[in-house]
């Protein structure tokens, strides 16, 4: 059993192009219609965004079963199975520190 440690930080990378901050006069902005042409990866990307958020992000149907197995008196937790996964784990936290 893999337990997330959590989110990796992110850094935003480095732009080399500056601007000019503009003068704020106090005036809203005249709108103007501005025409956006999305990649094919980005439309692809989009796609994949929107089937993963379809996907549950717990299985259902396991946990009931398991509810279903605790209330019968049929799960059995294995301690050994545990300690085991713990101690993967933090072999995997220590190696991914260094």
């Amino acid at each position: 059993m893999k337990i997330d440690p959590g989110l990796k930080p992110v850094t935003a990378p480095g732009t080399t192009e500056t601007r000019a901050p503009k003068a704020h006069t106090g005036k809203p902005a005249e709108s103007a219609e501005t025409a956006v042409n999305v990649s094919p990866q980005a439309a692809q990307l989009q796609q994949l965004e929107a089937q993963l958020a379809a996907i549950p992000v717990v299985d259902r149907g396991r946990v009931d079963a398991i509810k279903a197995a605790i209330a019968a008196g049929q799960y059995a937790v294995k301690p050994e199975n545990i300690a085991d996964g713990l101690i993967d784990e933090v072999k995997d936290m220590l190696h991914a520190a260094r």
